[in-house]
């Protein structure tokens, strides 16, 4: 192992001269161009020289993405693409405005990709909002607003992979869950005043949006005595029943080749990042850099293990949470709290997804990376002070709902978490579903209510 360390390092130290001495002249030498191709080198060699710990890191990347994250995410990605085209998220959107609007300044269509983010995990929320971005629904600055506080980790990872499988405290999962949707609600709307020209760009979007929307033509007038909202949710069902038919089948084939195309992306991350991971463990690199800087944090009460649990989660956000758990030495309270920020920020390979999906769009990744740090910030001090309100009480509490609502596969197996996702999916639609028919009707008794009134009035 001693003999690896000294090829790594002499290595790093001849690249750079050898690269000086082949290339031209030292002033037309771009450090931007040679950064890759260097840290590719490097990575190259790495694998090399540690090839067995490279296997298994990638057979255990290729483990996580076949038997976790493929069965859990496939579902939502079909049934959002599904719904982006049938038109479902513009009713969505109208029936949610009055919310969406005040509390993050976005249109009540962001609802849909915050349920479904926070429902289904890392990346849902970032897929349903680049889709949105596609089809006109959101200007660009209310994108990039969405995006900050919509892509988030679901319940299946934080309740079943990290309370129950690496804590072995299933009763932590409902803290943990509560922080990382709290922490998520507080950056969107901490980032609601975020863009300029917000006004020039939501008239745009509105003149697009009515460019393309045939329900102009249905004849619907707002009412003096009527509800913005009601109306904007006739009009939306105008717009739904004067869509063109769309084939099942094909709607269907085209769902599902979107989907597998962005999974298989996100499971060549998985793995990559994993390798990545690993490399830097069995070199000593996080190593190293957890002792520097406990030497500045300790007199906080941070210790090394947690330092590298967090370094471990900057890149990858599994193996920084199941560090996080194993921490020797540390409270239960750091651990709790390092696990919480780690899943807010979420780790740099979840960023690489995210960077690949809104790659054909013009979303600003900037507020993104913001947004994450802050919920990772967020979460952890939502976790210490519900820790502090509540004592050790919550954790050893048994909640009444806890198997229906957040149920958690029993083994490791696909079709376990394909089932749970499925149900997650048929939950948040059911609810969505109801308000819209709830909304429907109460629109439906208002114009009876107003047409009898104005019959009445008529009459005598």
């Amino acid at each position: 192992m001693a003999i690896a360390y000294v090829l790594v390092a002499a290595i790093l130290i001849t690249v750079p001269f050898l690269l000086k001495s082949r290339l031209k002249p030292l002033h037309v030498l771009h450090i931007k161009r040679l950064t890759l191709p260097f840290i590719c080198t490097i990575f190259i060699i790495s694998l090399i020289i540690f090839s067995g710990t490279a296997v298994e890191a990638a057979k255990k990347g290729l483990n996580l993405w076949f038997n976790i994250v493929f069965p859990s995410l496939f579902p939502f990605f079909v049934a959002s693409e599904l719904l982006n085209g049938t038109g479902f998220i513009r009713a969505v959107g109208t029936l949610l405005e009055p919310v969406m609007r005040p509390l993050f300044n976005v249109p009540g269509c962001g609802s849909f990709a915050f349920a479904m983010g926070i429902t289904s995990g890392y990346p849902v929320g970032a897929k349903i909002t680049a889709s949105m971005r596609q089809e006109k629904l959101l200007s660009k600055s209310e994108a990039g607003r969405l995006l900050a506080f919509t892509n988030n980790s679901g319940p299946l990872f934080i309740v079943g992979a990290v309370s129950v499988g690496m804590f072995k405290m299933p009763q932590a999962g409902i803290l943990l869950l509560a922080c990382h949707i709290a922490a998520s609600i507080t950056v969107g709307i901490l980032f609601r005043s975020y863009g300029k020209n917000k006004h020039t760009e939501r008239k745009t979007m509105r003149k697009l949006l009515q460019s393309s929307d045939t329900s102009g033509k249905t004849g619907h007038k707002i009412s003096s005595g009527q509800p913005k909202f009601l109306w904007n949710l006739r009009r939306q069902f105008s717009y739904l029943a004067g869509r063109p038919k769309i084939n099942l089948g094909t709607a269907f084939g085209e769902a599902i080749k979107h989907s597998i195309m962005t999974l298989l992306t996100i499971g060549g991350f998985i793995i990559l990042f994993s390798v990545i991971i690993n490399l830097l463990i069995e070199t000593g690199i996080i190593q190293l850099l957890s002792s520097i800087l406990s030497v500045i944090l300790s007199p906080v009460g941070i210790g090394k293990d947690i330092i590298m649990a967090l370094l471990s989660g900057f890149f990858e956000i599994t193996t920084g949470t199941n560090m996080a758990s194993i921490a020797k030495n540390a409270p239960l309270e750091h651990k709790l709290a390092a696990a919480s920020m780690i899943m807010g920020w979420a780790g740099l390979s979840v960023h690489s997804q995210v960077l690949s999906i809104i790659s054909g769009t013009d979303i600003s990744i900037k507020p993104y990376f913001l947004g994450k740090f802050l919920q990772g910030v967020f979460a952890a001090l939502y976790t210490i002070i519900g820790l502090k309100i509540a004592g050790h009480h919550l954790l050893k509490a048994e909640p009444a709902l806890f198997q229906f609502f957040i149920s958690i596969p029993h083994s490791q197996k696909w079709y376990k978490f394909f089932l749970t996702s499925c149900k997650y999916l048929i939950l948040i639609l059911s609810t969505f579903l109801f308000l819209l028919i709830l909304l429907a009707i109460v629109s439906l008794i208002f114009t009876l209510a107003r047409k009898t009134s104005n019959f009445v009035k008529k009459l005598f």
